[in-house]
């Protein structure tokens, strides 16, 4: 079915990059959740209400939530696919992860008033009747959302949608919960035991887990999370792949909303190279960067000395230091200066954040490390923080 939908409803349904054609994906699966959770809305108020079962209303509230999220995520999709222009030069991307977090809020709030009236029933609790279309409807809407879970899964990772994969959680933990009120129904029939009200608030817990971790992963897009540590390592590789590039710093991903993100950094390269090549060496990367990875790209270009004998072995040495105060500590744009009372070593250093040692405890460690070496070294030392997962190895 899903294929289906994707083959007949999204035109060039391949071309995921393209914000048309996402936009198309979130207006889909906004459409189908819309009708699906309608449905089981309506049919899930009516038996509740012809049997008396609170749990079995508040599960076919929850359908009816669940719809307000689907209206707002569509809406959301299709703020997202705006154009750029001169107020939002980096596009409207980050707007799906609004429209997240609104969902969020609409679950985790919807949960909360079901938990309420679920415990007035535990309080107060009221005769329940049996009928067989109950465990009918129930069975069907276990169904129908282990369907959409999947559905939406599967549009979610073709996209990258955030908001789809948590539309796709939301469905699974409806399952889970729709389930519980099942067994409950039946259990509380044969048994002749009145679950009802504690299977409203199982419900209701399941509603307030799914809301709050919906959100915990929309703030963390928001807020500006750590980039994928892989896409990281695909974009060193390539960077580094042109002899002339020997080295990569301060790499930096910002991320306005999903197939928007510009990512900036240093590649390090002798200072004796011509500097009209090395420029256009550092163009045909930006250009080739920004084709593989879909993403704007912005290089700045550091001369390192690299034939100096003795400035490569103190570089060495240095780069031993730092890596016994942590392995993920790192070193770039190391420079000598000689002087006739002293010699400077001036460099970068990246420290990890929340780092066991403040950064003057970091510089004060050096200083004393470097002294040892030789009495006439002063260290002019810049502390950077990682912006990404460190290399594994100085970058």
């Amino acid at each position: 079915m899903t294929n289906f939908l994707i083959k007949h409803f999204i035109p060039n349904a391949s071309d995921v990059k393209s914000p048309a054609v996402r936009q198309r994906y979130g207006v889909v699966s906004g459409v189908v959740g819309i009708l699906c959770n309608a449905l089981l809305c309506t049919a899930k108020i009516a038996a509740g209400l012809l049997t008396g079962a609170v749990s079995i209303v508040a599960d076919g509230i929850n359908n009816l939530s669940d719809g307000g999220s689907c209206v707002v995520s569509l809406l959301g999709f299709k703020m997202a696919g705006k154009p750029a222009d001169d107020k939002h030069p980096f596009g409207h991307g980050r707007i799906e992860y609004v429209a997240g977090l609104i969902v969020s809020f609409i679950i985790v709030l919807m949960g909360v008033e079901l938990a309420k009236t679920s415990l007035d029933k535990i309080f107060h609790p009221e005769e329940i009747s049996f009928s067989w279309i109950t465990p009918a409807v129930l069975g069907i809407s276990i169904l129908v959302k282990l369907w959409m879970c999947f559905f939406n899964r599967k549009m979610g990772d073709k996209i990258d949608s955030a908001v789809l994969r948590a539309t796709a959680m939301d469905s699974l933990s409806d399952v889970a919960a729709t389930s519980a009120v099942l067994a409950g129904f039946v259990i509380g029939y044969w048994a002749r035991v009145n679950l009802d009200g504690y299977l409203g608030v199982l419900v209701a817990l399941f509603i307030l887990y799914t809301g709050v971790s919906t959100a915990k992963g929309t703030l963390d897009l928001l807020l500006g999370e750590a980039p994928d540590p892989e896409f990281v390592k695909q974009i060193q590789q390539e960077v580094l792949s042109y002899p002339e590039i020997i080295g990569v710093h301060d790499l930096i991903v910002h991320n306005y909303g999903p197939g928007h993100s510009v990512v900036s950094l240093h590649a390090e390269v002798p200072c004796d190279v011509d500097i009209l090549k090395i420029h256009d060496t550092i163009d045909n990367a930006e250009r080739d960067l920004k084709k593989k990875f879909d993403c704007e790209v912005v290089i700045h270009m550091d001369p390192i000395i690299t034939d100096d004998k003795e400035t490569n072995e103190i570089h060495q040495k240095l780069s031993s230091i730092v890596r016994l105060l942590d392995s993920r500590v790192t070193i770039h744009d190391f420079r000598m200066v000689k002087g006739p009372t002293h010699t400077n070593l001036i460099f970068d250093i990246v420290v990890p954040h929340q780092f066991r040692l403040t950064d003057d405890q970091v510089v004060e460690s050096l200083r004393q490390a470097v002294k040892a070496l030789d009495a006439r070294y002063e260290i002019v030392v810049n502390v950077d923080k990682a912006y990404t997962a460190p290399p594994g190895g100085e970058a």
